[in-house]
């Protein structure tokens, strides 16, 4: 009896052994580290529903090889420590890959302190378009998403082109603001346009009366660029237009237009231009949007379409088909040399990497907000 019982034991061993790998294979992790709490809440919370929405999608379809794909997110409240963190406390879950982090400051410490690379593991999406992230190229971060000197650019060629002459600029006083202030003084500067003011704020705060009375001091002032998150650009924009400022407004995409139409309501917003990086989400011309919509639909019944939300599903759209081209390894350098072959073409917007080039798009357009509250191209 005893005999029989050590030979079962050992062929439940084996058993137990030749099914590890098949267990471990069971499911592709990925970890998004982002603000779900903190004055970026509501775009950590979009682009992860963005992000989910693809995810759920291909998961629906079988997965990659039969693989599901298991997304887990973790609340940084936008700030750095705490994104250093957790992202170190990732390495637990064993991702094939980081996606979806948001802020440049938070990339920047994860760069700076050698963080990814101790890991070893590749980000893909990152919500900043921060040049000195880009350059050099970091060999494990996979940028999806226009540059801010690409954004402001625009802005400015646009304000300039509706008789724009005299600039004012507002920017977060961080990396992130530094990184588009620059870019603003360059793009002047070739267009022989004056930056006639400049003031900042403090991250992670709305103190911006200090700025609203500088633009207001500037009595030739026709159009002010804002380098600044959703909170700070509409206290600057309510306070502004209740004190009679008439110079037009811009603003840089990581702006979330129903967040702003929500704290100072339609009237007030109406008229605040806001450069996107993504197809506007609404639309019915390009295969993609019509893709996320019926796709937001399935899994998220009741939900609009939002700017922030298809960026996520972007993310997730090129994590998921690049994981099918790493398949059936799917670890993470393969994910790598997934990432940088051939382009991804999701439906009309291209994304397209290759080695030592890791932006994969310059793709910028200019919205609006209309009358009624309503983001309008």
């Amino acid at each position: 009896m005893s005999k029989m019982i050590n030979r079962l034991r050992c062929v439940v061993a084996i058993l137990g052994v030749l099914l590890l790998p098949s267990l471990a294979r069971a499911e592709l992790t990925v970890v998004q580290v982002a603000p779900f709490s903190g004055p970026l809440a509501d775009t950590g919370k979009l682009v992860q529903q963005g992000l989910q929405l693809a995810i759920q999608d291909a998961n629906g379809k079988g997965g990659i090889a039969g693989q599901k794909i298991r997304l887990i997110s973790k609340d940084d409240a936008y700030k750095v420590e705490e994104t250093v963190r957790l992202v170190r406390e990732s390495a637990a879950d064993n991702p094939v890959a980081l996606v979806g982090l948001v802020g440049t400051g938070n990339l920047a410490a994860l760069q700076q302190g050698k963080v990814l690379d101790e890991l070893g593991v590749p980000l893909i999406g990152v919500r900043t378009g921060a040049g000195d992230l880009r350059r050099p190229t970091h060999p494990l971060v996979f940028h999806l998403r226009a540059s801010y000197a690409a954004e402001i650019d625009k802005l400015v060629e646009v304000a300039n082109s509706v008789g724009g002459s005299h600039f004012g600029v507002m920017y977060q006083n961080d990396a992130f603001g530094e990184d588009g202030f620059s870019a603003l003084k360059k793009s002047l500067a070739t267009r022989k346009l004056a930056l006639q003011t400049t003031s900042s704020y403090e991250k992670n705060t709305t103190k911006v009366e200090a700025a609203v009375d500088t633009m207001l001091a500037a009595r030739e002032l026709t159009s002010i660029i804002l380098v600044a998150n959703s909170k700070a650009t509409a206290a600057f924009v309510k306070a502004y237009r209740e004190k009679g400022g008439l110079a037009s407004i811009f603003a840089v995409s990581v702006n979330n237009d129903r967040e702003i139409v929500t704290s100072i309501g339609k009237e007030k917003a109406h008229g605040l231009a806001i450069a996107q990086v993504v197809p506007f989400p609404t639309s019915g011309v390009l295969p993609l949007t019509r893709e996320y919509q019926a796709v937001l639909k399935k899994y998220a019944a009741g939900a609009e379409p939002t700017v922030s939300s298809l960026e996520g599903y972007v993310y997730g759209r090129v994590l998921v088909e690049a994981l099918r081209r790493a398949a059936p390894k799917s670890d993470r350098a393969a994910l790598v040399r997934a990432l940088e072959s051939a382009p991804f073409e999701l439906g009309g917007f291209v994304i397209s990497f290759a080695p030592g080039r890791h932006e994969g798009s310059q793709f910028v357009e200019l919205t609006m907000i209309g009358k009624s509250g309503a983001l309008i191209r």
